[in-house]
């Protein structure tokens, strides 16, 4: 099947099944915040540097960090690179289920309200292979061909 090999053709279609919403809850989580802050950060690249640079710079985070209060204030910048050789060779992200319609389309997704409507989507656009993702993370799960 595509053992070694990415199991979404390039620019293909992917179905996120997740609930999608933003909850960040203080101290730990603060630093996804700054992700999150500028509607520009995920998709930009400049921004997302010059939001990174800023969190660096943010010696509040880094003590809360070092107080093991919060999470390292980069570490949503990370989380997100680690997203990117992913990202790169997809065309549309469909968060299926997802109750956050804003977060989803800052961060370059499209929102659909159910798995159903997700695939319906998908299809629509030519999708004739489509990779599922499930949170937690399960693996991938390959509808029709």
């Amino acid at each position: 099947m595509w053992r070694g090999a990415f199991p979404i053709r390039e620019g293909g279609t992917a179905i996120l099944l997740h609930d999608f919403q933003r909850h960040f809850p203080t101290p730990t989580q603060t630093p996804y915040r700054r992700l999150f802050a500028d509607p520009r950060t995920a998709r930009d690249p400049t921004a997302l540097r010059e939001a990174e640079a800023a969190a660096l710079g943010d010696a509040a985070a880094i003590t809360a960090y070092r107080e093991g209060r919060a999470l390292h204030p980069l570490e949503p910048f990370h989380a997100w690179a680690g997203c990117d050789p992913v990202l790169s060779r997809l065309g549309n992200v469909l968060v299926a289920g997802c109750r956050d319609a804003h977060a989803a389309r800052q961060l370059g997704f499209v929102p659909a309200v159910s798995p159903g409507v997700a695939l319906a989507m998908a299809r629509s656009s030519g999708a004739k292979r489509i990779g599922f993702l499930m949170s937690p993370p399960y693996f991938p799960l390959v509808v029709g061909d």
